[in-house]
């Protein structure tokens, strides 16, 4: 059976103030620095999770830049495509109206030449008349050798 006796009170009463002692001077010192070493890492933690939430959130914010960016740069290219193709139209309407002009100045300038031309053989043809006429009234040849002399007259003209 177990005894109690006075040197199993005092070994009792020793290890109760070694307890007491330890837990007072090294357990609590130790808890108290394991306790801001966590808070620390706690902190550290949150704050790294907090730079993380705002990293998540800026690249969000440059995604949608970059989707605004891309949007501005294909409106861009709408419209200077449409600017392309509106000058691009002008520019043939503008040609074909010059185009028609420069044919209808072409058109009335050879028409006022074929005019020119015509009146210039008209007066040639009224002068060879006349001339022949003033000859048929100088001389007294016949008809039928003044229309042959007539037609010689006239076919030099022509191949001039």
């Amino acid at each position: 059976m177990l005894r109690l006796d006075m040197n199993l009170l005092w070994t009792v009463l020793n290890l109760l103030i070694w307890y007491v002692l330890i837990r007072k001077f090294l357990f609590k010192p130790i808890n108290a620095v394991i306790s801001k070493r966590e808070e620390a890492i706690a902190s550290r933690y949150a704050k790294a999770q907090e730079l993380q939430e705002e990293a998540e959130a800026e690249k969000s914010r440059c995604a949608e830049f970059q989707a605004e960016i891309e949007k501005e740069k294909a409106a861009a290219f709408t419209e200077a495509k449409e600017n392309a193709r509106n000058e691009y139209d002008r520019i043939v309407t503008e040609a074909g109206v010059k185009a028609a002009q420069i044919m209808e100045d072409s058109r009335k300038e050879a028409e006022q030449e074929k005019a020119r031309i015509i009146e210039k053989a008209e007066q040639e043809i009224r002068s060879m008349i006349m001339e022949e006429a003033v000859k048929s009234m100088q001389s007294s040849q016949s008809d039928h050798a003044l229309y042959d002399q007539f037609l010689a007259k006239a076919g030099e003209t022509d191949a001039e």
